[in-house]
């Protein structure tokens, strides 16, 4: 993400407002249940391919296990580590370290994973971002569950868990799921 990205959509949030922000994404979270569209922003891309298989239990969590081991490391764009990553490298790495192959930029992972309504952990989130759009993301994060992602966000800011929130980022454009693993 660029420093223009973070002009347009602001700060970073305070300890309180992350706060604020991950109980009104559970909120929504737990309307999607009631609805394919709840929680999804008006312009989100929606397709019927909403039945993918999960990853096994054993790849989303080797998945998220990789993710985590990288909190702290830098952002870099076009990093795909092992010591700085951008949004769509982490994600691709995370799940190549489970056996799974996934594209290796965002737009590429939207264009050619499942879509899925309902989010579990190990699923991928996205996001327009600065230099994407809700058909084609430009930001990419790792849901880790209980209203939490872990995303290389941009340029000094190294990677972190956040929450899952669509708030000054755009919206969310929407959920994708990884099949396969070892």
């Amino acid at each position: 993400m660029s420093r223009r990205y973070r002009r347009r959509y602001g700060r970073r949030l305070s300890t309180g407002r992350q706060a604020a922000v991950a109980v009104v994404a559970g909120v929504v979270l737990a309307g999607a249940a009631h609805g394919p569209a709840a929680g999804t922003h008006p312009r989100a891309v929606t397709h019927a391919r909403t039945a993918a298989p999960a990853p096994d239990g054993a790849a989303a969590g080797e998945a998220i296990a990789y993710a985590k081991a990288q909190l702290g490391k830098p952002y870099v764009w076009g990093g795909t580590g092992p010591g700085a990553f951008d949004c769509s490298g982490l994600v691709m790495e995370a799940y190549a370290s489970a056996g799974v192959t996934i594209p290796r930029t965002s737009q590429a992972q939207w264009a050619g994973l499942r879509h899925v309504s309902h989010p579990r952990p190990g699923d991928l989130v996205f996001f327009p971002g600065s230099d994407g759009t809700f058909a084609a993301p430009g930001h990419v994060a790792l849901v880790i569950g209980q209203g939490r992602m872990i995303q290389a966000y941009a340029p000094g800011v190294p990677i972190e868990v956040s929450p899952l929130s669509g708030t000054g980022a755009g919206g969310i454009a929407g959920y994708a799921r990884p099949s396969g693993g070892r």
